[in-house]
């Protein structure tokens, strides 16, 4: 896309105006905010109660993804008085570090799946000229 600037160059946009550099619209929320967003909505919940004002917009802009939305839950979310704010972003971030410590938990690789799994691999001892010298 090219533009016409009052300079007299030619303006090379890299991505459409209206549209996010990864393609999505900018009236919507990315995915990672949105999770974010998702553990917020549950924890203003908790807190305030569903029948909340606040915890309402949040939890709507949760489900729309819409930037409008967000800015009026971010305004009742503002509302709040500080130490409520501090206490709903700490039990947010708790929530957010044990929802991650459960999507670690097994996830190593279990090696005796694959083919030839079972077998064990011998690593040859290196050769005499690149082992270190004894010290006398």
């Amino acid at each position: 896309m090219t533009e016409r600037h009052d300079s007299g160059r030619r303006l090379h946009y890299l991505f459409e105006v209206g549209q996010a550099s990864d393609g999505a619209s900018m009236t919507e929320i990315d995915a990672r905010d949105r999770q974010a967003l998702g553990l917020l909505s549950e924890t203003v919940t908790a807190e305030l109660g569903p029948a909340s004002v606040v915890a309402r917009e949040v939890n709507r802009a949760y489900r729309s993804g819409r930037q409008a939305d967000l800015r009026t839950a971010s305004a009742a979310f503002d509302a709040l008085p500080g130490w409520q704010r501090s206490r709903i972003g700490g039990d947010a971030a708790r929530r957010a570090k044990r929802l991650k410590s459960r999507l670690l938990q097994g996830t190593a690789r279990d090696w005796r799946d694959l083919p030839g799994g079972e077998e064990r691999i011998t690593i040859p001892s290196p050769p005499r000229f690149l082992r270190p010298k004894p010290q006398r």
